[in-house]
């Protein structure tokens, strides 16, 4: 067995065609033959434009099998393939000939009586029929009577009580492999000349490969679904474990203030002190906790953004009381400038103050030294407006080969790092989803190695909804 190659009656058809210095009175083809050629040059071009549409396997069968009863006037069509398609194939074995399929299996057929269709919904390869004797050797038949049908007595006496006198049954090739057969029949005895033996088996060919595309988009489609299920199923079990871990933190900070309070009696200073650290201690975790859950709705899609007009600066400030502390502890200041004054925006200010402390924790984490600038800046008017947030450290900074992953969800540079800083490697990637559910954007604007790091948050100044998520 073997696939078609340039000296095929594939290529023959296309040989075949008059040049642009044909002669119609010196051609051996009659006018009659020329126009069949070119008709069928028509219906080939058709076909290859229709079969890039997105089809099922099915579909790709039935416009091939259509498309041949049109241009070749037969009565019946049907296509077959070898087993499970596509086949199965270790990727290590060279592209061949082979048939591993124990048995046909019918994937589409036109024009068939009933009684027919059934014997070839499933057959052994080794059947008595032209399609299986087709599918073992690789090559096309052509049976040109009813005296050549009975060859094969069962297949042949059905075939002719549905009114077939001729048939062509050609190889389904694709990618050097032998995938399946395309059968045709006519209702009169008919003589096959090259240019229609041509034809059908490029017909074969392009059905071979219409199917294999159509497998390959539904293993694909089925591949997305089941990552999207997986990532569902993860994002559930990040928002349940949180909101089990939520419920004790709370109760631990709730009773550890009630003692730091002396509600159950003195406290001495150290134990205060104490106290003090596990208080400290609990709020972080709730902070990791709420990173993990964040996460989980935006990996879930059940963010929502609840925009309402909030002061940029107020929401700058928000951000402010919640990480100044971290960077009082380290002896850091936390710097605000730009564009200080009463500015108006229209967002989902919870969501933009998250953003704002996820990337000034991060640069207090990272820094040992210098200042922390929030620089507020706005560009634009009216719908074009944007407001932009800054924050540049003098911490650590990033190499560049790691610029691509820093956005990653739980990457880090320094996976030791998980443990001395107490980061889940979450808060740039959720920064960055948040920002661009605000129809804007975080990026690393300049960083250098134990020089710091620049990340700018740009923003429409008044968000608007999206039409289609």
């Amino acid at each position: 067995m073997r696939p078609p190659s340039d000296d095929t009656p594939s290529a023959a058809l296309l040989r075949a065609l008059p040049t642009p210095d044909s002669r119609p009175f010196a051609s051996t083809r009659s006018d009659d033959g020329s126009r069949s050629a070119s008709h069928r040059l028509r219906a080939l071009a058709a076909l290859s434009g229709s079969l890039t549409d997105a089809l099922t396997p099915e579909e790709a069968a039935a416009l091939v099998e259509r498309q041949a009863l049109a241009a070749l006037g037969a009565t019946s069509a049907v296509v077959v393939t070898l087993g499970a398609f596509p086949p199965l194939r270790s990727p290590a074995a060279p592209v061949r000939a082979v048939v591993t399929a124990r048995a046909l299996v019918l994937v589409h057929a036109i024009g068939l009586p009933d009684e027919v269709r059934a014997t070839l919904e499933h057959f052994p390869l080794d059947a008595p029929v032209p399609l299986a004797e087709v599918a073992r050797s690789g090559e096309a038949m052509f049976l040109h009577s009813t005296e050549e049908l009975r060859r094969y007595p069962d297949w042949g006496a059905a075939m002719i009580r549905a009114g077939a006198n001729a048939a062509a049954i050609v190889p389904v090739w694709a990618n050097g492999e032998l995938r399946g057969v395309l059968a045709l029949t006519w209702g009169a005895p008919r003589t096959f000349d090259e240019d229609e033996r041509a034809f059908v088996i490029t017909l074969g060919i392009m059905c071979a490969q219409a199917i294999m595309r159509a497998h390959l988009r539904d293993a694909e489609q089925k591949a997305r679904e089941e990552a999207e299920r997986a990532n569902r199923s993860k994002a559930h079990f990040l928002a349940t474990i949180s909101h089990e871990l939520r419920t004790p933190i709370n109760a631990v900070m709730g009773y550890t203030q009630l003692i730091a309070e002396e509600i159950y009696g003195p406290v001495s200073e150290l134990q205060r002190e104490h106290l003090g650290r596990v208080r400290a201690s609990g709020t972080h975790l709730l902070e990791l906790v709420e990173e993990l859950l964040s996460y989980a709705r935006i990996e879930a899609g059940e963010e929502v953004v609840r925009a309402e007009r909030v002061r940029m600066m107020d929401v700058a400030e928000q951000s402010l009381v919640l990480v100044r502390p971290l960077a009082q502890k380290k002896g850091l200041d936390i710097l605000v400038e730009g564009h200080t004054e009463p500015y108006d925006l229209f967002t989902d200010p919870r969501k933009l103050r998250q953003i704002l402390v996820n990337l000034l924790a991060n640069a207090t984490k990272f820094s040992e030294n210098g200042d922390i600038v929030l620089l507020l800046r706005v560009a634009g008017a009216g719908a074009d407006a944007r407001a932009y947030f800054e924050v540049t450290d003098a911490g650590r900074g990033i190499a560049v080969e790691d610029y691509d992953h820093i956005f990653d969800a739980f990457w880090q540079e320094d996976h030791t790092m998980t443990h001395t800083t107490g980061s889940t490697g979450l808060g740039l990637s959720v920064a960055r989803h948040l920002a661009r559910l605000l129809g804007g954007d975080v990026l690393l604007a300049r960083s250098k190695l134990a020089r710091g790091s620049t990340f700018v948050v740009s923003l429409p100044a008044q968000y608007v909804e999206p039409l289609t998520r």
